[in-house]
């Protein structure tokens, strides 16, 4: 038991080498004499947690030439008997999310432990510290959390297996489950036109590092061509953004639009709440749900969560499963249109 204790001991710490970038790809370990005075272990211990880490793919030992580290971009075997998941709960959508998680997470036998990153700490340690207790199969909604791809990269050498919600930043070291943005857009615009609107204008925010904000920008702008309108909002700034919406919407400054798309909820209830205080009629479109205005008044393309988080768990599965084989990929949801009163059935997977 001691000595199991000590080889943990010694790996572990050469792992913190590795996890603190102190170790690059192909990057030659010091010698087991160095190591056993550094470390103030036996030559044994030094040795049996270097093979530890061979079978783990983590190092290659080499007769005559020492140990190097071997920074592989694969899946990791294992069970998926438990999984993380870091999520804001101040997002709107955290307590549908969570639900559907759960449930999932039953039908398939795995335990679901949620965990929200402290503020002051980032990311990747929070994941670290989370490898080192054991837990290796995570799920990242990022939100407004930045990603530092050479730390997940050293996770997901370390045996980490990761899919990342709503966003393309996890991108080559893990899966990536967005909603497919583009088509999201594009099907708005499409009924709208249906519906006789010509003259309308997209709402959204200044958060091109946003990958949903900026793939719905794009598509709006591909779709409208040369005669896009764009009403872009300051993030953070409410009294500004109403401010803006007004002078657009009711002033009469600009020719006032048919209809608008808004990019995502909070842009939506904004500009429904700004048109149920001044009497407008415009037609408001937009991407996800909104939860402060009766659904027959606005055209609403939401997620499919269902769909969503099947994708996630198959995703982890071919991770736990896979190892090799495995190879990062960005899989695009199709979404549900809900046209007031005629709300389509929640269907469809896309990958």
């Amino acid at each position: 038991m001691v000595n199991e204790n000590l080889y943990e001991i010694v790996k572990n710490k050469i792992c913190d080498e590795i996890f603190e970038g102190h170790y690059e790809d192909g990057d030659r370990i010091p010698p087991e004499r160095e190591l056993e005075e550094l470390l103030h272990v036996s030559r044994v211990t030094v040795r049996r947690s270097l093979e530890i880490l061979e079978e783990d793919g983590l190092v290659v030992r080499e007769v005559g030439r020492g140990t190097r580290v071997t920074l592989r971009n694969v899946g990791n075997k294992g069970e998926l008997d438990m999984v993380v998941l870091i999520a804001p709960a101040r997002n709107p959508f955290f307590s549908e999310f969570i639900a559907r998680f759960q449930n999932h997470a039953q039908e398939e036998g795995a335990l679901l432990l949620y965990v929200e990153k402290p503020r002051a700490e980032e990311l990747e340690r929070c994941l670290y510290r989370l490898y080192k207790r054991g837990l290796r199969n995570v799920v990242v909604w990022l939100d407004d959390m930045t990603a530092d791809p050479d730390k997940l990269k050293r996770l997901r050498a370390l045996g980490m297996n990761l899919v990342f919600f709503d966003t393309d930043k996890g991108l080559p070291y893990a899966d990536c489950i967005a909603l497919d943005n583009s088509l999201a857009v594009q099907t708005l615009y499409e009924a709208l036109r249906r519906r006789g609107y010509e003259d309308v204008v997209y709402i959204g925010w200044n958060l091109q590092d946003a990958y949903s904000i900026r793939m719905r920008e794009q598509a709006y702008r591909k779709m409208a061509g040369p005669a896009a309108r764009l009403l872009i909002l300051p993030w953070k700034d409410a009294e500004r953004s109403a401010a803006m919406l007004e002078e657009l919407l009711v002033s009469g400054k600009e020719a006032m639009a048919d209809a608008v798309i808004c990019s995502d909820r909070e842009s939506g209830e904004l500009t429904a709440e700004l048109c149920k205080r001044t009497g407008s009629d415009i037609q408001i479109a937009a991407v996800d749900e909104l939860s402060k205005n009766d659904s027959a008044q606005v055209i609403m393309y939401r997620q499919n969560l269902n769909a969503a988080v099947k994708q996630i768990f198959t995703s982890l599965q071919n991770q736990c499963g896979m190892a090799g084989g495995w190879v990062a990929d960005l899989y695009l949801m199709e979404g549900i249109l809900e046209e007031g009163s005629k709300a389509s059935d929640e269907t469809g997977i896309v990958g």
